[in-house]
């Protein structure tokens, strides 16, 4: 008998060890990811483009003080998602996860047009993308 597997959300969030359950069970090449960050490589920010470990990594130690010394560790998804400032990390996450190419690629445009400031990238993705968007994708996953 088939049986779906359940996601752990509760209240519309995750916990960081859950999300990052589902990040390691996802596909690592993702072509809009792929192709955005061989169109910006030459920016220098994101040369690993690793985006399944880079995300693998910080949420790893994200209930912890981590690299950064967080004085207020946190094991909530919602709020990994709306702090993390890596674009291409959060575009490699909601491709991963699903979400619509054209959603995608408007959110890549909304990127390009935010300039070179990481935390202004992530806000125009979050505009496209929102968290609970991201929750909803979650839950669809089987």
């Amino acid at each position: 008998m088939f049986r779906r597997k359940t996601q752990p959300v509760v209240d519309g969030d995750i916990s960081v060890d859950a999300l990052r359950k589902i990040v390691q069970s996802l596909d690592e090449r993702q072509p809009i990811t792929d192709e955005y960050e061989a169109r910006t490589a030459s920016r220098g920010r994101y040369a690993n483009s690793k985006q399944k470990a880079h995300l693998d990594g910080w949420l790893s130690e994200y209930n912890g003080p981590g690299a950064y010394s967080r004085k207020n560790p946190s094991t909530s998804g919602k709020t990994f998602y709306n702090h993390f400032r890596c674009a291409p990390g959060l575009l490699w996450l909601a491709e991963a996860l699903g979400e619509d190419p054209m959603v995608l690629r408007e959110a890549v445009a909304a990127i390009d047009a935010a300039g070179h400031n990481p935390s202004s990238e992530c806000a125009a993705f979050r505009r496209a993308v929102p968290w609970t968007r991201i929750i909803a994708l979650v839950e669809a996953q089987p």
